[in-house]
């Protein structure tokens, strides 16, 4: 027994799904062409059933199952195209380069977006996001890190969120070695984060009081040569005041640094633009605030 509806529907396994818990008298449905469907019934409807019928049907949220597969099997190479899309090298196995966007946090990479293309129109904003890879850190009370979880989630070709995030975990705690060559690395990343977004800054505070690009460039590339050990002894030995009878005991070195403002101090050339607070950040926080928030990790 059979009974035909009128729709064109794209996702039919989901739809058959959905009308077999409708009415239990609809044993299949398939599709004739573009949009005609055929119930086939274990029974006759009644005519209320009937109507029913109809509406269920005009009501389906249908969606298209092919915008559902993860986007990267669009740009993946011969054999890979098999693969689960976990186990894709989309840094080997793809005919493009995934253009990574990095975000990084006091040093720390917290997520990366990996994009297909940029735009057409002016080639600087990225699209067609391919992946999402988020990482949180468990670190102990000195702040070496014990672990990190890292999630992939990969996106659909309608732009949603695959639900099969693939999650790892890495253990540093297992080989002490790595928990040093971790805060090393990211020592270093913090410290050479910040040097574009300094200069950035400075030029924010410094253009309205008429100082030329190349006047205020010259001013950032002194304070970084000026700060250039401090800055290194960060990195290699994340370097502290040692000194039980030094007021600033247990104290980052280069915060101390940071925050000496005496007119004829440390800093006698870089206050007029450290105490200062640029828009792009607020304008409530000075450059000083933030170099000193960042170094403190």
């Amino acid at each position: 027994m059979y009974v035909h509806k009128t729709r064109n529907i794209l996702d039919l396994n989901s739809f058959n799904d959905a009308a077999k818990q409708f009415n239990v008298k609809i044993q299949i449905v398939l599709k004739f062409g573009v949009d005609d469907l055929r119930f086939t019934l274990s029974g006759a409807l009644t005519p209320q059933e009937d109507i029913d019928l109809d509406n269920f049907v005009a009501s389906f949220a249908d969606s298209d199952p092919e915008q559902s597969v993860p986007l990267i099997y669009d740009y993946t190479k011969g054999e890979a195209n098999s693969k689960h899309f976990h186990n894709i090298d989309y840094k080997r196995e793809l005919i493009v380069s995934l253009i990574p966007i990095r975000t990084i946090v006091k040093g720390e990479l917290v997520k990366v977006d990996w994009y297909a293309s940029m735009d057409a129109a002016t080639g600087t904003i990225p699209e067609n996001l391919i992946l999402s890879v988020s990482v949180s850190y468990n670190r102990d009370t000195t702040g070496f890190a014990t672990y990190r979880v890292t999630n992939r989630t990969w996106y659909n070709r309608d732009g949603t969120a695959n639900t099969d995030v693939k999650t790892t975990t890495k253990h540093y705690f297992v080989n002490h070695y790595e928990m040093i060559v971790e805060g090393l690395r990211r020592r270093k990343l913090l410290v050479n984060n910040l040097q574009i977004p300094v200069l950035t800054f400075m030029k924010e505070v410094l253009a309205s009081q008429g100082y030329s690009d190349t006047a205020i460039m010259l001013k950032g590339r002194a304070f970084l040569d000026d700060y250039e050990d401090d800055f290194s002894k960060f990195i290699e030995n994340s370097s502290t005041i040692t000194d039980p009878a030094d007021v600033n005991f247990g104290r980052k070195s280069v915060i101390v640094q940071l925050e000496d403002s005496a007119a004829a101090g440390r800093n006698i050339n870089y206050n007029e633009w450290l105490d200062l607070a640029p828009p792009s950040i607020g304008g409530m926080t000075t450059i000083r605030q933030f170099l000193i928030n960042e170094f403190d990790i």
